[in-house]
């Protein structure tokens, strides 16, 4: 890896590595914010396009999507309707399955789009989650596609990466979420109802199927993809018939139930690919731990494949203290990369990150506390290893006081403020 740039798109995350010919591997790109509040603009698109813009020039470009929330996923469908062959490669997260081989997720996304049909964020994310194969197939084709689970690994750069999550089977979901599932299915398993629900359940089970072959990590076909979306197809127009059998109503009501929204939410994060370079010698240059949104548990699932010592770990979920795992405390990493926003709904950015040693890059700086408290960058005290003439304050750094074009660190935060170094206060940006 020659650079990191983590880029302020809002709310949302988009990292990109850039390997030493020019290529890049980007993971995630999306944005919660829809409305540009100075002039109206669509933020997703704008990002999106500067994004694109950004890296046309790149001999070959990769993408991995974490997990299915809109703020991860939306530039990434930008980016492919403007130009869908963008992407050579594309990595997308495998949907776990159970110990009994169902996949919670896809059964509970295929409840909710047959029963709550809607133009929700919550409805787009069960239709990105169902299509998410078959519509990165069709934009840049079923061969650049592979789904990724635990176990798995590819190269960039001539650096092996390991996928550490989501497990394939046997996946640890939720008891809540498992029970939500399982009293859905209920619902329509009386024999005293019309067929439809008999034929409902086996479409789905089908489609469920279809899916663990398209995300196994082998090679997608146009068959395979086609043959999804026609059940999909089948399935959905089926709503209107299910919707008038005497459970619908019980139905629709478990699906809104605040609680279980936020246990699917949940699940979606806590199910995202989680990966880090394979070391093969000693701690180098190219150790990162990326993590998308996965949840304190995940990392209690992971741990003996973490390393105690990181260059890069990027925080999970923005950075909040909800998805603060306490492993993190025996870690150490050099550089600590949070993508929080103005919009910071899912919480703002935990002071134990804060605490954490090491240096803190951070898109921006208002969900943050301590910079609302002091005024200024809490890196402004932090050690950096690669300071000229030896470790020292990251405010000696040239890049940080706008002499060089490039940091030592090689990492920068890309936004509108132009290309900026680890401190998030009034230091100078240096555009490119």
């Amino acid at each position: 890896m020659r650079e990191l740039e983590l880029h302020n798109v809002g709310y949302g995350e988009c990292i990109v590595l850039t390997g030493s010919r020019g290529e890049i591997f980007m993971v995630d790109c999306g944005s919660m914010n829809r409305i540009q509040r100075e002039d109206g603009g669509e933020l997703t698109h704008q990002f999106s396009e500067s994004i694109r813009e950004r890296y046309r020039e790149s001999p070959s470009r990769a993408f991995l999507l974490t997990h299915c929330h809109r703020d991860h996923l939306c530039g990434f469908w930008n980016i492919l309707a403007r130009e869908p062959r963008y992407f050579e490669r594309i990595f997308l997260p495998a949907s776990p399955r159970d110990r009994r081989g169902r996949s919670l997720l896809l059964e509970f996304a295929l409840f909710h789009t047959v029963f709550l049909r809607g133009q929700s964020d919550y409805a787009r994310t069960n239709l990105a989650q169902l299509r998410l194969f078959e519509r990165a197939a069709r934009a840049a084709g079923p061969e650049a596609v592979r789904g990724v689970g635990a176990g798995d690994s590819f190269l960039f750069d001539g650096v092996s990466y390991d996928v550490l999550w989501p497990r394939r089977e046997d996946y640890p979901f939720s008891t809540l979420f498992a029970e939500t599932v399982e009293e859905l299915n209920v619902k329509l398993s009386s024999p005293f109802l019309p067929d439809c629900a008999a034929r409902f359940r086996a479409l789905k089970d089908r489609f469920c199927r279809l899916c663990a072959q398209a995300d196994s990590g082998a090679v997608l076909t146009d068959g395979l993809i086609t043959e999804c979306a026609a059940v999909l197809g089948q399935i959905e127009e089926m709503a209107p018939e299910l919707g008038l059998l005497p459970p619908a109503p019980d139905i629709r009501e478990i699906l809104t139930r605040p609680v279980i929204e936020t246990a699917y939410s949940d699940e979606l994060n806590a199910a995202s690919v989680v990966l880090q370079n394979h070391r093969t010698r000693e701690a180098s240059f190219d150790d990162i731990l990326l993590t998308g949104d996965a949840a304190p548990e995940t990392f209690d699932e992971i741990a003996p494949q973490l390393y105690e010592n990181y260059y890069i770990f990027k925080a999970p979920h923005h950075g909040t203290a909800s998805h603060w795992s306490h492993l993190f405390s025996t870690l150490s990493a050099e550089h600590v990369l949070i993508s929080n926003g103005d919009y910071d709904q899912g919480g703002r950015i935990a002071q134990e990150y804060v605490d954490f040693p090491g240096v803190k890059h951070c898109t921006n700086c208002g969900p943050c506390a301590w910079f609302r408290g002091s005024g200024c960058s809490c890196s402004r005290m932090a050690l950096c290893y690669e300071v000229p003439r030896g470790a020292g304050l990251t405010i000696k750094c040239p890049f940080v006081r706008g002499e060089t074009a490039e940091a030592p660190c090689h990492i920068a935060v890309i936004g509108p403020r132009g290309r900026r170094a680890c401190l998030c206060d009034d230091l100078p940006a240096t555009p490119r």
